[in-house]
């Protein structure tokens, strides 16, 4: 059809003739067509029908491929020619676990931030590692295993930490993390954890280090104790500290986990600190022991009540030392007496007998007086009646006393005095003195 139209307006412009307009019934005019050209045309127009088709497609992909994901855990950014772009859902650049849209690149870069905790290792503080050890990884090995004997420390091989007891100590360091704000750990940092922070980490940790050591004792550093102390790592914990606020006032968006350190002795004089070591446990299991045996000793004296009647007595005995008063002195007394009264153990057997004993001798005295008055009176009304009444009694009491021995004189112009005692004296005394305190 396009042939034939050009054909036919070749033919009316043509051969130099006037143009006349005239109207033709193209209906009754003949059509001429060329098969290669109508073939051409066509598979022209498909072609251009599916490279739109593809264009379409592609176009639709550019943009899909804006979307992204977060995972959980995770935190996403958006940066948009070089600014973070704000979470509409939340007014901040963070975006949080979810799909998420942004402009395909280059107009927008996404930035995945892993929420996962990492852990950086620092040997700045310690000494050259040789051989076999140089060649595994730091911390595969302990410390006590690798460290070598030397005359001394070089400078720029051997790192060591000086302490505020002038003691020289090694130490390897390990600082485990995680990134809480994204945002800001993108903006100030980098985009590539933990590689783009551990330079920055280590120059803090390495101040951090300096600082809180030279305020400590070397057995502090290498947490060896003293008696009556807990051996904690109080050295790590500034250090934790001192990292927390540093990267904070940096605005790092980086959250501090765990700071730890294995610390060790110059090989040197390791045997030294060991055998102090070994001394100062041993010293603290004396220590245990006689603790321990204190408190038995205590309880089975006095029972539970023996701090409340320690605490009494000596709050008695210091009164007495600085002079207090009469008044003073009798109330504190009674204090101890009131504990006294509800303490057990050998304390309170002791209070019972001797209230006992107390009881006892009142009701002895008692009695006397009572018997001293009877026979008084009955002296008084029968004189001698009662003498010779009471002559007899003490004449019976003491001839019939186990430790007197009776002996009759035979009507003989000789007499012999044996001194041995008789033997069935001896062996009724002895049962009689088992019978009263049950002991052979």
């Amino acid at each position: 059809m396009a042939t034939e139209r050009r054909l036919l307006a070749h033919h009316d412009h043509g051969g130099g003739h006037p143009h006349h307009h005239h109207h033709h019934d193209d209906d009754g005019l003949p059509h001429f067509s060329d098969p290669a050209q109508e073939s051409l045309s066509q598979a022209l127009r498909a072609g251009f029908n599916v490279m739109r088709v593809i264009m379409v497609v592609l176009l639709v992909a550019y943009f899909a491929s804006g979307w992204f994901q977060v995972k959980p855990g995770d935190q996403g950014l958006i940066a948009r020619f070089g600014a973070l772009r704000d979470n509409p859902a939340t007014g901040t650049p963070i975006f949080e676990q979810g799909w998420h849209f942004a402009l395909p690149d280059p107009f927008d870069h996404k930035i995945e931030v892993p929420g996962q905790f990492y852990t950086l290792m620092f040997d700045t503080f310690l000494f050259k590692r040789v051989g076999d050890a140089a060649n595994k990884p730091l911390g595969s090995q302990p410390l006590a295993q690798i460290v070598m004997e030397k005359d001394k420390l070089e400078p720029g091989d051997d790192g060591a930490m000086l302490s505020g007891d002038r003691n020289l100590s090694h130490g390897l360091w390990s600082v485990e993390f995680r990134i809480e704000d994204a945002a800001k750990y993108v903006r100030n940092i980098g985009s590539n954890p933990p590689q783009d922070i551990k330079p920055l980490l280590q120059r803090l940790t390495e101040n951090a280090v300096v600082r809180a050591v030279a305020g400590r004792r070397v057995e502090e550093v290498l947490r060896y104790g003293r008696p009556g102390e807990v051996i904690a790592d109080v050295v790590s914990a500034e250090v934790h500290a001192r990292l927390s606020v540093e990267l904070a006032r940096l605005e790092t968006g980086v959250v501090i986990s765990k700071v730890t350190a294995e610390t060790i002795e110059p090989g040197r004089v390791r045997s030294a600190f060991q055998r102090v070591n070994v001394a100062l446990g041993e010293r603290q299991r004396l220590e245990r022991d006689a603790e321990r045996e204190r408190t038995l000793i205590l309880n089975e004296a006095a029972g539970p009540q023996y701090a409340d009647l320690l605490r009494a007595i000596e709050a008695y005995g210091a009164a007495q030392t600085v002079g207090e008063s009469p008044e003073r002195l009798a109330e504190l007394h009674g204090e101890i007496d009131a504990v006294l009264l509800t303490a057990s153990g050998k304390v309170a057997e002791i209070l019972q007998g001797a209230e006992s004993n107390a009881t006892a001798a009142r009701e002895s005295v008692r009695r006397e007086y009572e018997e001293f008055v009877n026979y008084l009176a009955a002296y008084r009304k029968y004189p001698e009646t009662t003498r010779v009444r009471e002559w007899v009694r003490m004449r019976a009491a003491v001839l019939g006393s186990l430790q007197n021995e009776i002996f009759f004189l035979p009507r003989a112009r000789t007499i012999e005095i044996l001194t041995n005692r008789d033997p069935e004296r001896v062996l009724e005394a002895e049962r009689e003195r088992y019978r009263r305190t049950g002991q052979p």
